[in-house]
Protein backbone atom coordinates (compact mmCIF):
# COMPACT_ATOMS: atom_id res chain seq x y z
CA UNK A 1 0.00 0.00 0.00
CA UNK A 2 1.13 3.42 -0.72
CA UNK A 3 2.10 5.26 2.52
CA UNK A 4 0.38 8.93 1.39
CA UNK A 5 -2.84 6.76 1.67
CA UNK A 6 -1.84 5.26 4.70
CA UNK A 7 -1.92 8.30 7.27
CA UNK A 8 -5.88 9.27 5.78
CA UNK A 9 -6.88 6.32 6.56
CA UNK A 10 -5.40 5.45 10.30
CA UNK A 11 -6.89 9.46 11.26
CA UNK A 12 -10.19 8.09 9.36
CA UNK A 13 -10.72 5.23 11.37
CA UNK A 14 -9.13 7.04 15.07
CA UNK A 15 -12.54 8.54 15.73
CA UNK A 16 -14.78 5.72 15.09
CA UNK A 17 -12.40 3.33 17.78
CA UNK A 18 -12.44 6.23 20.18
CA UNK A 19 -16.00 6.35 20.09
CA UNK A 20 -16.96 2.95 20.66
CA UNK A 21 -14.78 3.10 23.85
CA UNK A 22 -17.60 4.51 25.79
CA UNK A 23 -20.79 4.04 24.22
CA UNK A 24 -23.95 5.61 25.83
CA UNK A 25 -26.04 2.90 24.65
CA UNK A 26 -24.07 0.05 26.48
CA UNK A 27 -24.58 1.73 30.23
CA UNK A 28 -28.27 2.78 30.55
CA UNK A 29 -29.64 1.91 33.47
CA UNK A 30 -26.25 1.11 35.18
CA UNK A 31 -27.28 1.69 39.11
CA UNK A 32 -24.14 2.05 41.77
CA UNK A 33 -24.27 0.85 45.14
CA UNK A 34 -21.98 2.66 48.02
CA UNK A 35 -20.80 1.32 50.97
CA UNK A 36 -19.06 2.76 53.41
CA UNK A 37 -16.90 0.16 55.15
CA UNK A 38 -14.95 2.14 57.38
CA UNK A 39 -16.22 4.34 59.32
CA UNK A 40 -19.49 4.15 60.35
CA UNK A 41 -22.09 6.56 60.36
CA UNK A 42 -21.97 8.25 63.77
CA UNK A 43 -18.62 6.77 65.11
CA UNK A 44 -16.44 9.12 66.99
CA UNK A 45 -13.06 8.45 67.25
CA UNK A 46 -10.80 9.32 70.36
CA UNK A 47 -8.17 11.79 70.30
CA UNK A 48 -5.36 9.70 69.96
CA UNK A 49 -7.48 8.02 66.67
CA UNK A 50 -7.59 10.64 64.56
CA UNK A 51 -3.86 10.64 63.92
CA UNK A 52 -4.54 7.71 61.83
CA UNK A 53 -8.31 7.45 60.63
CA UNK A 54 -8.80 5.15 58.11
CA UNK A 55 -11.48 5.77 54.76
CA UNK A 56 -13.10 2.68 53.48
CA UNK A 57 -15.55 3.39 50.59
CA UNK A 58 -16.96 1.08 47.74
CA UNK A 59 -18.27 1.47 44.69
CA UNK A 60 -20.61 -1.32 42.76
CA UNK A 61 -21.67 -1.56 39.60
CA UNK A 62 -24.36 -3.48 37.59
CA UNK A 63 -22.28 -3.22 34.63
CA UNK A 64 -19.26 -0.68 35.50
CA UNK A 65 -18.56 2.46 36.81
CA UNK A 66 -17.73 5.57 35.10
CA UNK A 67 -17.04 8.72 37.77
CA UNK A 68 -16.96 8.44 41.18
CA UNK A 69 -16.49 11.28 43.56
CA UNK A 70 -15.46 11.37 47.25
CA UNK A 71 -15.25 14.45 49.65
CA UNK A 72 -14.26 14.83 53.25
CA UNK A 73 -14.68 17.66 55.51
CA UNK A 74 -15.44 19.58 58.12
CA UNK A 75 -19.20 20.07 59.02
CA UNK A 76 -20.56 22.83 57.58
CA UNK A 77 -17.05 24.06 55.82
CA UNK A 78 -17.11 22.28 52.31
CA UNK A 79 -14.53 24.84 51.20
CA UNK A 80 -11.97 23.05 53.58
CA UNK A 81 -11.70 19.73 51.40
CA UNK A 82 -9.55 17.20 53.38
CA UNK A 83 -10.20 14.89 50.65
CA UNK A 84 -11.60 15.48 47.17
CA UNK A 85 -10.81 12.09 44.94
CA UNK A 86 -12.50 12.36 41.27
CA UNK A 87 -12.09 9.11 39.41
CA UNK A 88 -12.95 8.10 36.13
CA UNK A 89 -12.50 4.27 35.87
CA UNK A 90 -14.71 1.29 34.01
CA UNK A 91 -13.98 -1.07 37.05
CA UNK A 92 -17.34 -3.37 38.62
CA UNK A 93 -15.93 -2.34 41.72
CA UNK A 94 -14.28 0.42 42.71
CA UNK A 95 -12.64 0.36 46.84
CA UNK A 96 -11.10 3.92 47.69
CA UNK A 97 -9.45 3.33 50.81
CA UNK A 98 -7.31 6.80 52.52
CA UNK A 99 -5.72 6.85 55.67
CA UNK A 100 -5.84 10.59 57.18
CA UNK A 101 -4.30 12.55 60.19
CA UNK A 102 -7.11 14.44 61.47
CA UNK A 103 -5.18 15.41 64.98
CA UNK A 104 -5.12 18.86 63.98
CA UNK A 105 -8.74 18.98 64.24
CA UNK A 106 -10.29 20.80 67.67
CA UNK A 107 -12.10 17.66 69.56
CA UNK A 108 -15.79 17.03 68.85
CA UNK A 109 -15.31 18.35 65.11
CA UNK A 110 -18.34 16.69 63.28
CA UNK A 111 -16.69 15.38 59.83
CA UNK A 112 -19.01 14.80 56.92
CA UNK A 113 -18.06 12.41 53.52
CA UNK A 114 -20.00 12.55 50.75
CA UNK A 115 -19.60 9.66 48.07
CA UNK A 116 -21.08 9.82 44.38
CA UNK A 117 -21.03 7.77 41.22
CA UNK A 118 -22.94 8.49 38.13
CA UNK A 119 -25.04 5.83 36.77
CA UNK A 120 -23.96 6.87 33.11
CA UNK A 121 -21.24 8.04 31.47
CA UNK A 122 -22.75 11.30 31.16
CA UNK A 123 -23.00 11.92 34.83
CA UNK A 124 -27.09 12.60 33.45
CA UNK A 125 -27.99 9.94 36.43
CA UNK A 126 -26.23 9.92 39.87
CA UNK A 127 -26.22 8.30 43.47
CA UNK A 128 -25.27 9.92 46.61
CA UNK A 129 -24.46 8.17 50.13
CA UNK A 130 -22.90 10.53 53.04
CA UNK A 131 -22.33 9.60 56.73
CA UNK A 132 -20.94 11.56 59.69
CA UNK A 133 -18.23 10.98 62.33
CA UNK A 134 -16.69 12.78 65.05
CA UNK A 135 -12.88 13.47 66.40
CA UNK A 136 -13.28 14.01 70.22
Amino acid sequence: MNRRFLAPILFAGLPILMMTSCDKDDHDHNHVDIEFLEPNDGHTFTSAEAADVHIHVRFTAEDENHNVFLRLYPEGDESNLILDIDLHTHSKVVDIEEDLDLSGFAPGTEFHVVAEACEDHECEEMVSAEIHFTVN
